[in-house]
């Protein structure tokens, strides 16, 4: 069950709006770069998460699952007229390893926490013709995530600034506006009932759990 705001979903349940939803994709290719691509398939160029997305064509495909236990797979059709993205893959090998993020937004609330509607797929194989160039996209590998989630530090903040979690300045108009994370900084911003490190492990020592 996804966990949207109630503004995503008072918008969803509309019977008609004049708002579409629009897919963006995040194409990071796994040069020494990590040269980035934002794309929206709308008629125009959005701003979204401090990013521009530029306006462009591209298709998705179903995701297609096997009988024998394969990776579910969707393919990813991006306009390949302007030979855009071409080059990059012809120099990384059809840029296999790459990885590209969907995001389901609506044009009207890009303000909105858009987390639960994010997927993330690592690109399985490409191809391209004078049209397209066409991703086989998989789930992202396990070996890429951090485990476990957290590192357990006695004097270093696992939150980031101002986050839920961290919770710095709600409802009260601090305007601090940097911290470093460690406790000695929590402690000058008064904040250490919401410290997210270990106090009680030892300093400078290493612990396995």
């Amino acid at each position: 069950m996804k966990n949207l705001s109630q503004n995503l979903i008072a918008e969803k349940n509309k019977m008609s709006s004049d708002a579409p939803w629009l897919i963006l994709i995040v194409i990071v290719l796994n040069n020494d770069e990590g040269t980035t691509f934002h794309l929206v398939r709308n008629t125009e160029n959005i701003t979204f998460g401090g990013n521009e997305y530029t306006a462009f064509p591209f298709e998705l495909e179903p995701t297609k699952y096997g009988s024998k236990g394969e990776i579910p797979t969707l393919t990813l059709r991006v306009c390949n007229i302007t030979r855009l993205i071409q080059p990059y893959l012809e120099d990384l090998d059809g840029g296999v390893g790459s990885t590209v993020t969907l995001t389901v937004v609506n044009a009207n609330l890009l303000a909105e926490d858009y987390s639960e509607l994010e997927m993330m797929f690592d690109v399985l194989a490409s191809s391209s013709s004078a049209v397209w160039v066409e991703f086989i996209l998989g789930a992202p590998s396990l070996l890429r995530r951090r485990m476990p989630l957290y590192r357990y530090l006695a004097l270093h903040c696992r939150w980031k600034f101002k986050s839920e979690e961290c919770k710095y300045g709600e409802g009260s108009g601090e305007i601090e506006t940097s911290c470093n994370r460690t406790l000695e900084r929590c402690r000058e911003l008064n904040n250490t009932s919401n410290y997210g490190g270990f106090i009680g492990m030892k300093s400078g020592g290493i612990k396995i759990v």
